[in-house]
C-alpha cells in the first residue's frame, strides 16, 4: 500500500471555505449553487442572500458578454474561460474581479475561481496624489479625522492638527479632542459623540474650539459611524475651520438684528399715536400715506384704541399737503375701522388744497366730524366726556 493511501482524506471542503480565492459553483442554469466565504465577503454578501442569484446578475453589464457567450455553450468536454469584469457590490458600487469559469466533461455544474484586483499605483504617482489631497486640504481649511471605537485612538490628517495649532507628534485620544472644545460647545459635541458611538448616529455641529494658543475658533465638526454586525467599530470625520466664514455670518446677523430695531424705531415714529387724555387718542400725519403705511397705521391705531379704551381718535391732517383718490380711500377705511371698534374719529388740520381735492372726489370721510385744529377736536371731546378727570402726570405722551 502506498504512503498516500495511509495519509486520511484530505478536507477538501474546509479548503473551499477557508482560502483567500474567490470560488464558487454554478449550476448547468448560470445560477449560483453554492460560494465560498471569501466570495461573499469581496461582493457584500451572505450565503443565503447569493443562493440561487444568477451569476450574470453580477457582472457588470459591459463586461458580460463573453461570460454570457461562455454559459450559453453547450459543449461536452473540459472548456475554461478566463476573463476580468466587474462584480456588483452590495453596497458600494462595483468590484474588479480576475476571474475563471470552468466546465468540466460530463459534469453539468461550473466552477469559478477568482482574485480581487487593485490599481497598482507608482511610487510617483501616489507622492503626487498626497501632495495634490494636502493641498486641498489647506486650501479649503478641511482636515479629516477617524476613530477606532475599540481601542479609542483616533488618527488625524494634517489639516486637522494645523488647525488646532498642534504638533504632528500628539497621539490623540477622543477625550482629548472632546476637551479642546469651548466649555459652551462640549456638552453638545459629547452628546453627539456619545450618541454615534452607541446608536450609529450621524453628526454635523458649528461649534467653537480653543486651539493650543488660547484662541477661540469656529470650527464644522462632522463624524460618521461605520458598523460592522451592527455594532460601531469606528467613526469616521470632517474638520473644518469656519471661523473668518462664521464671524462674518454673525457679523451680518448682529447688522441685521440692529436694522430691524432701527426699522421697528422708524416704524413708530412714523406713526406717533399720543394720548391726549384718558380716553382720547391723536394721531398726526406727515407726509405721503401709501398702502404699507395705511396698513402700519391702521394695525397700531386700532391695538391703542383697545388698549386704551379711547372714545375719540383724532387725525390731524396738518402735516399732509396733498392727497389723491387712493389716499383719500385709505383714510376712510382706518376712521370706518375705528368706529368698528366704537370709537369716534375725527379728522383736524385739513389744508385748503386738501379740502378742496376731497371736495373734488366727493370724499366725506365716512361721516366723521371735522375741526379747524386738534385744540378745537380735544375741546369737543372734553364736552361729551360724562365727566372731566384730570390730565395724567406729565401730560400728553406719545406711544411706542
Amino acid at each position: 500500500m502506498s504512503a498516500a493511501r495511509n495519509n486520511p482524506p484530505i478536507r477538501y471542503d474546509f479548503y473551499f471555505h477557508t482560502t483567500r480565492d474567490l470560488l464558487c459553483v454554478l449550476g448547468r442554469d448560470g445560477r449560483l449553487l453554492v460560494s465560498n466565504q471569501a466570495f461573499q465577503e469581496a461582493l457584500g454578501h451572505d450565503a443565503d442572500s447569493l443562493e440561487g442569484v444568477d451569476f450574470l446578475s453580477l457582472v457588470h453589464p459591459d463586461d458580460a458578454e463573453p461570460v454570457r457567450a461562455f454559459l450559453a455553450s453547450n459543449e461536452d468536454r473540459d472548456v475554461r474561460i478566463d476573463f476580468e469584469a466587474r462584480f456588483a457590490h452590495r453596497e458600494l458600487g462595483h468590484r474588479r474581479l480576475s476571474y475563471s469559469l470552468r466546465r468540466l466533461a460530463g459534469e453539468a455544474e461550473l466552477y469559478g475561481s477568482g482574485i480581487e484586483t487593485y490599481e497598482q499605483v507608482s511610487v510617483e504617482e501616489w507622492r503626487k496624489r498626497r501632495e495634490l489631497f494636502q493641498k486641498m486640504q489647506e486650501t479649503a481649511h478641511v482636515g479629516g479625522w477617524e476613530v477606532d471605537c475599540l481601542t479609542g485612538k483616533q488618527y488625524w490628517t494634517e489639516e486637522t492638527y494645523r488647525i488646532h495649532h498642534l504638533s504632528l507628534d500628539w497621539d490623540p485620544l477622543v477625550s482629548d479632542g472632546l476637551a479642546l472644545y469651548a466649555p459652551e460647545s462640549r456638552p453638545i459635541i459629547t452628546a453627539a459623540w456619545n450618541a454615534a458611538v452607541t446608536e450609529g448616529k450621524p453628526y454635523d455641529l458649528e461649534l467653537e474650539l480653543i486651539n493650543l494658543k488660547g484662541q477661540r475658533l469656529w470650527v464644522r465638526t462632522a463624524g460618521r459611524p461605520v458598523l460592522e454586525n451592527g455594532k460601531v467599530v469606528r467613526v469616521l470625520g470632517a474638520f473644518q475651520d469656519i471661523d473668518a466664514f462664521k464671524r462674518r455670518e454673525l457679523e451680518l446677523a448682529e447688522k441685521l438684528a440692529i436694522i430691524e430695531k432701527q426699522r421697528s424705531e422708524i416704524q413708530a415714529l412714523s406713526v406717533p399715536i399720543i394720548q391726549v387724555w384718558d380716553d382720547v387718542l391723536a394721531l398726526p400725519l406727515v407726509g405721503g400715506v401709501d398702502q404699507a403705511r395705511a396698513d402700519e397705521i391702521t394695525a397700531r391705531l386700532l391695538e391703542a384704541v383697545v388698549a386704551k379704551s379711547a372714545r375719540f381718535t383724532i387725525l390731524d391732517l396738518t402735516g399732509v399737503e396733498a392727497v389723491d383718490e387712493e389716499t383719500a380711500e385709505r383714510l376712510v377705511r382706518i376712521l370706518r375701522a375705528i368706529r368698528l371698534l366704537g370709537a369716534e374719529g375725527m379728522v383736524t388740520g385739513i389744508r385748503p388744497a386738501v379740502a378742496h381735492m376731497l371736495a373734488t372726489l366727493g370724499a366725506d370721510f365716512a361721516g366723521a366730524r371735522t375741526f379747524s385744529n386738534l385744540r378745537e377736536a380735544i375741546k369737543a371731546c372734553m364736552r361729551e366726556r360724562p365727566s372731566t378727570k384730570a390730565p395724567r402726570e406729565g401730560g400728553a405722551r406719545a406711544m411706542r
